[in-house]
């Protein structure tokens, strides 16, 4: 490997990222797909499956010199950068993500719904359902309110089943009367 060698993250067509990894290993370049078992939601459950850590993305360590042959590799869309220069990833972040990656334990990616959110169940017995997010101990919990009688009830909840909702349900007309 050459001293020049740096960690480059590839941005890769829709699910090519084991297929593009395989081929640029098979050509001898270091890779990191960043697979790892993740919840999926399907329609009757929740499984772990081996998923891409960040969708589009692998990372190689290679010469910025050899990007063009890196950028021939089967799936590849382009190397990450700023105008026509490649961007290196820092080693110690590689690092820390092959050590995660390694544990085998159940990546999650950072939830983009946080507690105190309004949000709404997209899957399950509870789905078009909206309420606030709340956290206990380790927890989330979905509370629905009943603002009159300053009462609310709450159910635990899996972040995989929902998504933020807007501010205003989107049936209520604004000025309509009851």
């Amino acid at each position: 490997m050459h001293n020049d060698a740096k960690w480059y993250a590839l941005r890769v067509r829709s699910r090519c990222e084991k297929l593009t990894g395989k081929h640029l290993v098979n050509t001898g370049y270091q890779v990191c797909t960043a697979c790892a078992p993740q919840r999926r939601v399907w329609a009757d459950r929740i499984r772990c499956v081996e998923m891409p850590v960040f969708p589009g993305y692998i990372f190689a360590r290679f010469d910025p010199a050899q990007g063009p042959n890196v950028l021939r590799a089967p799936g590849i869309v382009s190397i990450v950068g700023f105008g026509t220069s490649y961007h290196p990833v820092e080693d110690a972040e590689i690092d820390a993500l092959n050590i995660v990656l390694r544990s085998g334990i159940e990546v999650r990616r950072e939830p983009t719904v946080h507690p105190g959110t309004r949000v709404r169940v997209r899957y399950g017995p509870l789905r078009g359902l909206e309420g606030v997010l709340v956290q206990f101990k380790t927890q989330h919990r979905l509370v629905v309110s009943v603002t009159l009688l300053q009462r609310s009830v709450a159910v635990e909840i899996d972040d995989l089943m929902i998504e933020a909702a807007s501010p205003w349900p989107a049936t209520r007309a604004s000025g309509s009367a009851s």
